[in-house]
Formats: structure tokens, sequence, C-alpha cells
């Protein structure tokens, strides 16, 4: 290298200055713009990613409040119908509304689920989701227009009453068909009941039939409704209602030491309800499964000779007319 010349030496300079410029460009400056370029490209995926996940953020927004609007949809359908159909319920609810009408006489009251059809998907399956409905049966009657009712030991007639029985009876006696006895009442009454109830909750609650009889002087007046509720596999909604139909909001720690259930013919139990009411609504039936035979047909016995009593106490004992005997046409 000593032996070298200047000019030499310059030009080797030179040439290792380019070596350096050229490996610089190669392993530097191109590297650099390579890189470049992938950011570039990396950034310009990123921000159509980015943008992408901002359309799909505002979707997701507009998915969310749609869906919200869908479940207050789905909320107010399933909340037009009754959540749970409980019998005792629905049953305490009509009772009390008819009593509350001014009509009070409870004949018969009967409940049963009434069939609802199905819904079938298209591929065949039936959805679990139905509708129910609980029908409720009833029977009144009204009064006669003549005759002195009771109703919950009003007037009282049992020997713990204020005034003697005999007292009461002599006093309401000669009141027959006379003021408030007579005038037959319960139709508007009853016409009154249902109208309550079929606005009670015009979605779910209906009435189904009703019908008037006229029996004996009094008319037998029955009504069927009917009640809607739904079986739902998934439930949105949450029936906080407190609708007297929902749930139980009748009487409550009623004491029933003495017995409860069942009208007895004789009832010599000082604690129950029955102690001292006469039962009048003696009716022989033409069987009885837990009777013999011959108990039965005696006791239809004894009971048609107490009527003929009864009969002959409030003046109907006249004894029948002897029959004309039918005249035998002559022999020819």
């Amino acid at each position: 290298m000593n032996n070298l010349t200047a000019r030499e030496k310059g030009f080797m300079y030179v040439i290792t200055l380019l070596i350096i410029v050229v490996l610089g460009y190669f392993f530097g400056i191109r590297t650099l713009n390579n890189k470049y370029d992938e950011y570039r490209a990396e950034l310009q995926s990123l921000q159509e990613r980015k943008a992408y996940l901002d359309q799909l953020r505002e979707n997701n927004a507009s998915m969310a409040s749609e869906i919200e609007i869908l479940k207050s949809s789905c909320s107010e359908i399933e909340l037009s119908f009754i959540d749970r159909l409980e019998t005792e319920c629905i049953e305490q609810y009509v009772l009390k509304t008819f009593e509350t009408a001014g009509c009070p006489f409870l004949t018969d009251i009967s409940s049963g689920e009434i069939g609802m059809g199905s819904v079938t998907y298209p591929d065949g399956t039936t959805c679990p989701d139905n509708v129910v409905c609980m029908q409720i049966s009833v029977s009144y009657v009204s009064t006669d227009g003549y005759t002195v009712t009771q109703y919950n030991r009003t007037p009282d007639f049992t020997p713990g009453s204020q005034q003697s029985v005999e007292d009461t009876i002599d006093d309401l006696s000669g009141q027959m068909g006379q003021n408030d006895y007579a005038k037959r009442i319960g139709y508007d009454q009853f016409i009154a009941a249902l109208k309550k109830i079929n606005s009670e909750n015009s979605s779910c609650i209906k009435v189904g039939s009703l019908t008037a009889s006229e029996t004996n002087g009094y008319m037998t007046l029955t009504a069927t409704i009917n009640f809607y509720g739904t079986s739902l596999r998934n439930r949105i909604s949450v029936d906080d209602s407190k609708a007297p139909y929902t749930y139980w909001c009748g009487d409550t720690n009623v004491d029933t030491k003495g017995g409860f259930i069942g009208f007895p013919y004789v009832c010599d139990n000082e604690k129950s309800l029955w102690y001292g009411v006469v039962n009048m609504n003696l009716e022989p039936s033409s069987n009885k499964p837990f009777a013999a035979y011959w108990a039965n047909s005696l006791f239809k016995t004894q009971l048609g000779e107490a009527n003929d009593d009864i009969r002959e106490l409030i003046g109907f004992g006249s004894e029948p007319a002897e029959a004309t005997p039918t005249p035998t046409p002559a022999a020819t």
C-alpha cells in the first residue's frame, strides 16, 4: 500500500467509498424502503379492518336496539296472557265478583282445561310453546219474588242467634211476597258480574256462554268464563301484576277445627260452622254408591214422609181429591 502513488491511493479511496455507498444502499436504504412498503401495506390493512370493525360495532349497536324493541314486543304479547292459571285463585275471584255484585246464590261451580291448537313448524316439528285455557262454569239462581232468602246465616235461624228462631220465623213469615221479597232479584246482578269479569282483562278473559232458564218460579243462570294463559319454554317477561285472579286474595286463617267442607244432614258439633243449621236441600238421590240399596230406599221413604210434613206446615197439606174413576165402556 506504501508503494502506491498518491493517484493510485486516491483511486483506491474512491473505489472503497463507492463500495461503502453501494453496500449502504443495498443493506440500508433498500431494506428500509422494503420495510416502508410493508408497513404501508400493513397500515392499509389495519385501517380497512378498523373500518370493518367500526361498521360492525355500529351494526351491533343497531342490532342491540332492535333486539330490545323485539323483547319489548314479545313481553307485551306475553303479558297480554295470564302468567299462571291457578284454579283456586280464579274460582275465588269469580265467586267474589258475583257475591259483590249481589248474586250470592251459587248452586254449582266447575273448572276444566280447554284444548288449544298447537303450532307446527315448516319442518313438521311442534312448537313447545302454546296457549292454555281454563274454563270456569258457574250456576246461580235468582230469588222467586216470594220466599224469604238466607245467605251466610242472614237471617240467623240458629239456636245461638240474638233473636229466637220462633220469633225470627214469625217476623219474616208475614213478609212473604212483600217488600224486598216481592222482587225477583238475581238476573241483573248476574249480568253485571259477567260484565265486570269480561272487562277485567279483555285480552285474556272472555265470557264464553250465558243461559237463563225458568225453574219453579225462580231463574237458573249459568255461564262459562274462559281464562287464557301461556306455557312458554323461554319466557322473557316477568308478570309482577297483582290482578285478583292471579294470586290468592280470599280469606286466610279460617278456623276449621269443627269441620268446614260439606253440608251434613245432622251436625252435633258445636264448633262446626254448620251447627244449628237445618239442611233443607234434601233431594233424594236415585243412587248412592256408598250405601246399600235398602238403606238408600229407606232414606227416600223417610224423606218423602218428611216432605209431606213440611207441606202441611206451610199450608199445602190438604189431601188430594180422589180421582174420579174412569167409566168402563159397555161390552158389545
